[in-house]
C-alpha cells in the first residue's frame, strides 16, 4: 500500500515538472491574447456581448484584456448622463499623432466604446444603462452603431431602425430629483456631430470621433491598480507611438476643478461641447466662431463678435462683462430647437455649465462697442 502511495506521489511530481518545463521561461512560448471578437466583414453584430469587450456580467462593464478605459479632461454634456468610455485596437496596430487638438489617427479595426447610464434611477434607486455607442474604423472610414439596453440590464441590442428612441428617466443626484425624456441619437444625428468636411465639398463629409485628442487625454486616470497619465498608459499598452508627447502647451482641463483658473475651465467646457461643430470643416463652419481650446484670439472666439443671426437677444456672441446680454448664454440656456446650442444631444439646461460660462463672461474686462 505504501509503495502504491509512493508511486502516485512520484507520478504527480513528474506531471507537475513536465508541465512547468514545457511552458519554459521563454516569452515566445506563450502569449496573452485579447478575447475581443471583431470581424469587419460581419460587424455590426446583433448584440453588444458578441464583441467580447467585457468580462463577467455585461452591465458591470468590466473591460476585457486590451480594452482600455479612458476619459477626456472635460466631458460633453448629455442630459446629466454619466459615461464610461473604452478603446480597443487590433494587435500590432497603433494610433498615430495628428496634432494636439486633432483626433488621433486610429488604425483600421479600432473601436471606441461609450456607454451612457444614470445612477439612483427611481423608483428602485438603481443604476440604469441606457445605450452603448460604438465607433468602428473600417477600411472606408468610421462607422457609428447604436446598442439599446434591455430592461433587465443583461444585454444591449443593435438599433436597426437607426431613428433613435425616447426613454423616460427619473433619477436623484445631489439630493435633487430630475426627469428627462432621454433621446438616443438617430444615425443622422450621430453624423451631424461626428463629421468633418475640410474642403466643404459636396459628398466630402467623413465621420470622425470627437474626444480622443492628445489635448484631452493629457490627464491622470484611475485604472484601479494605478493612477497614470492616459497618454503614457496608451503608450505602455502599445496603442500610441512615442511621437505623442505629454508636453502639450495647452491641454484642456476638467471644468469642474475649481482649483484651476476660471478662463481655462470655461474654455475647456466650450471646447468639448462646441468646438467639434464650430471649427473648420465642422457642422457650423459657416459661422465665424472658432471654439477650440487652443484658439487664443478672443475675437474669433466670439468676444464682441456680432452674431450671424439676430433672432435671439444679445448684441454680441460673447458680450464681455455682460453675460445676460450674450448670445452664447442665451443659446446654451434655451431648450427650443430653433435656438438652443448644441443643436442636438440635450433637452435639459446644464445649470452648472451655464453658470460657469456666465461667471467667465462677467469676468472679462474688454469693452464691447
Amino acid at each position: 500500500m505504501k509503495q502504491k502511495y509512493y508511486l502516485i506521489k512520484l507520478f504527480t511530481f513528474f506531471v507537475i515538472c513536465c508541465t512547468l518545463f514545457s511552458c519554459g521561461t521563454d516569452k515566445d512560448d506563450y502569449q496573452i491574447i485579447t478575447p475581443v471578437n471583431i470581424d469587419l466583414s460581419l460587424v455590426p453584430y446583433p448584440k453588444l456581448s458578441d464583441y467580447k469587450f467585457f468580462i463577467g456580467e455585461l452591465k458591470n462593464q468590466a473591460p476585457a484584456y486590451k480594452v482600455i478605459p479612458y476619459k477626456p479632461a472635460s466631458e460633453l454634456f448629455v442630459n446629466y448622463a454619466h459615461k464610461k468610455r473604452f478603446v480597443w485596437m487590433p494587435d500590432g496596430t497603433i494610433a498615430n499623432f495628428n496634432g494636439n487638438e486633432n483626433v488621433l489617427d486610429f488604425p483600421i479595426g479600432a473601436v471606441l466604446i461609450k456607454t451612457f447610464y444614470y445612477n439612483n434611477v427611481q423608483p428602485a434607486n438603481a443604476t440604469k444603462i441606457i445605450e452603448t455607442r460604438l465607433l468602428i474604423r473600417k477600411s472606408d472610414g468610421w462607422k457609428a452603431y447604436e446598442y439599446l439596453w434591455n430592461e433587465d440590464q443583461t444585454e444591449a441590442l443593435l438599433d436597426t431602425d437607426q431613428n433613435g428612441v425616447f426613454i423616460p428617466i427619473t433619477w436623484t443626484e445631489n439630493n435633487v430629483t430630475k426627469t428627462v425624456n432621454y433621446k438616443t441619437p438617430s444615425q443622422t444625428e450621430c453624423i451631424t456631430c461626428h463629421k468633418i468636411n475640410l474642403n466643404q465639398t459636396i459628398g466630402g463629409e467623413i465621420t470622425i470621433p470627437i474626444g480622443p485628442k492628445p489635448q484631452n487625454l493629457n490627464t491622470d486616470f484611475n485604472y484601479g491598480s494605478s493612477v497614470m497619465n492616459q497618454i503614457e498608459k496608451w503608450k505602455i499598452e502599445g496603442y500610441l507611438g512615442n511621437d505623442t508627447s505629454t508636453d502639450i502647451p495647452r491641454s484642456t482641463i476638467d471644468w469642474t476643478d475649481t482649483t484651476k483658473s476660471l478662463e481655462d475651465r470655461a474654455r475647456s467646457y466650450i471646447d468639448i461641447n462646441c468646438a467639434h461643430c464650430h471649427r473648420d470643416g465642422g457642422h457650423c463652419d459657416y459661422t465665424n466662431m472658432r471654439f477650440n481650446y487652443s484658439n487664443t484670439d478672443l475675437t474669433t472666439f466670439g468676444v464682441c463678435m456680432t452674431p450671424l443671426f439676430h433672432n435671439v437677444p444679445g448684441p454680441f456672441v460673447i458680450n464681455a462683462g455682460n453675460a445676460d446680454n450674450s448670445e452664447l448664454v442665451y443659446r446654451i440656456s434655451s431648450v427650443q430647437d430653433s435656438e438652443m446650442m448644441p443643436i442636438i444631444g440635450r433637452s435639459l439646461v446644464h445649470t452648472e455649465g451655464v453658470q460657469l460660462i456666465k461667471d467667465w463672461i462677467n469676468s472679462l474686462t474688454t469693452t464691447c462697442r
